[in-house]
């Protein structure tokens, strides 16, 4: 059958293909074309339109897409609303790299603050809120933070009409404000809602604006952008760590916490001016709001188990990130080493997410996500309660810091593969909100310490170990149920 586009007078056709189509059904490992004898004629234009087309980017040749390996290419949980000749003319570099930066940017200041919390909680725990609050409460500030930022996430997707510049800086200016705002901080109280729940909030729509508009501006590329922008992520870690311990025995807690939030602010300021989105604003105004959660998608018993591996391994995520500084002062490292740990830490996160990621598109993304959790659940029980001396306990940063952050290079494609692609969007809507219980991990090892005779930290570490392995068995258990095989790829 032919299908010849309406073409005004002035118009004319100057090429011809055939399109052999597929059928598509959805099937334990994914997506199984069954090829089917169908054929489709497309004339467009003067557009070079000779060999095979792609089905999942039509308008693009085979040999421009083909097999897209990328831990990234379902990064986004915005659905494409975009119509077929605008996505004719996506550059797949040119300014998008601009963009690449100004995600660079987001995840610095975002992931950056978030996992440098234990500096500046060690600092008021010794100083402003010294018998005021206790290690529980303190660490309880970090952990509403991130609840918020995975919270609050689906909300930021309702404001897409209105664009990504608008929503990033919409979002800097209360993340940012959050900080500032934690100089004034006296009770712990002040810190649940500036350092916790408006950073967070302002958090979540930077994120969501820094993972929405990267696709618009790749394709065949798309896996190298996402990666350079998620790179920010522990490098914001690595600067900021050793920033805030030197702003602190320099200038004090306040001062400390101006003059961070006031350097985030001109990084944010840098990514509002580079941000810019590939959808015309006339078609973003047009765009329905609908609800990005569809709890349908829990009928599906594969996700539902996913999201309790992916949660309770997700537990363990940050606590070492918060307790490291105080571990290190337990066993008589300077404040200067311990920032330094932890930044390298937050380095070495930067280079497993990518390292991993490209393993994983040899041995399969849930196959990886499984190993990463495990190494990091072995680590947190074999090495770290034995870390007596600084050299010790670099070794489990590197380690432990290398393959902790999987989840965050995972999570798209692993529910993407399970869901399906046209369910992406509310299947990591729902992710994200389960996500949020994860922060309390935090708490909940706070609380075991406190139990612990001595204040010790040896139940913490048999928490966090347990519940990275737990995660990797409930993965397992999924990948058998959806394979029927512990060995094969996925």
């Amino acid at each position: 059958m032919s299908f010849v586009p309406k073409l005004d007078d002035q118009d004319t056709v100057t090429s011809e293909r055939t399109l052999q189509t597929q059928d598509v059904e959805s099937g334990a490992d994914g997506f199984i074309p069954n090829p089917i004898n169908k054929e489709h004629t497309r004339t467009l234009g003067s557009l070079d339109l000779s060999g095979p087309l792609n089905l999942d980017y039509p308008n693009l040749p085979i040999d421009h897409n083909e097999d897209i390996a990328s831990n990234f290419d379902l990064a986004s949980i915005i659905d494409d609303p975009t119509p077929i000749d605008f996505n004719e003319t996506i550059p797949d570099g040119g300014y998008g790299w601009a963009v690449v930066v100004a995600g660079f940017f987001g995840n610095f200041v975002v992931f950056g603050i978030s996992t440098i919390w234990g500096v500046f909680s060690q600092a008021l725990a010794t100083s402003v809120l010294a018998g005021k609050a206790t290690t529980l409460q303190l660490m309880t500030v970090g952990s509403i933070a991130n609840v918020c930022l995975n919270l609050f996430t689906p909300l930021s997707t309702l404001f897409i009409r209105f664009g990504s510049r608008f929503t990033y800086a919409f979002g800097s200016l209360f993340m940012c404000a959050g900080i500032i705002l934690a100089e004034f901080s006296t009770e712990i109280w002040h810190l649940y809602l500036t350092q916790g729940i408006l950073f967070g909030f302002g958090a979540s729509f930077v994120y969501m604006s820094v993972v929405s508009v990267i696709p618009q501006w790749f394709t065949t590329k798309r896996g190298t952008a996402m990666g350079m922008s998620s790179a920010g992520t522990g490098l914001g870690g690595l600067a900021l760590s050793p920033m805030a311990s030197f702003l602190i025995s320099k200038y004090g807690i306040a001062w400390a916490f101006r003059i961070t939030g006031l350097v985030c602010l001109g990084i944010c300021a840098l990514g509002v001016l580079l941000i810019k989105d590939r959808i015309p604003r006339a078609l973003r105004k047009t765009m329905p709001i609908k609800s990005p959660i569809q709890l349908s998608i829990l009928t599906n018993m594969d996700f539902v188990i996913w999201l309790f591996g992916a949660v309770i391994g997700l537990l363990g995520y940050l606590t070492p990130m918060f307790y490291l500084p105080r571990y290190a002062a337990h066993i008589g490292i300077n404040t200067t080493d311990a920032s330094n740990l932890l930044g390298i830490l937050c380095a070495m996160n930067a280079v497993g997410r990518i390292v991993f990621g490209i393993i994983a598109d040899r041995v399969g993304r849930l196959n990886m996500f499984m190993i990463a959790s495990l190494l990091a659940g072995l680590l947190t029980l074999l090495l770290w309660p034995f870390a007596a001396s600084y050299n010790a306990l670099l070794a489990y940063a590197i380690l432990w810091g290398f393959s902790c952050g999987t989840y965050y290079t995972f999570a798209a494609p692993v529910t993407g593969s399970i869901v399906g692609h046209k369910k992406i969007a509310p299947g990591l809507s729902i992710l994200f909100v389960a996500s949020s219980a994860s922060a309390m991990g935090t708490p909940i090892a706070a609380a075991i310490q406190m139990a612990t005779p001595g204040n010790g930290y040896i139940g913490i570490q048999m928490f966090i170990g347990a519940v990275y392995i737990c995660g990797a068995a409930i993965c397992l258990i999924l990948k058998y149920k959806m394979t029927k095989s512990l060995v094969s790829f996925y």
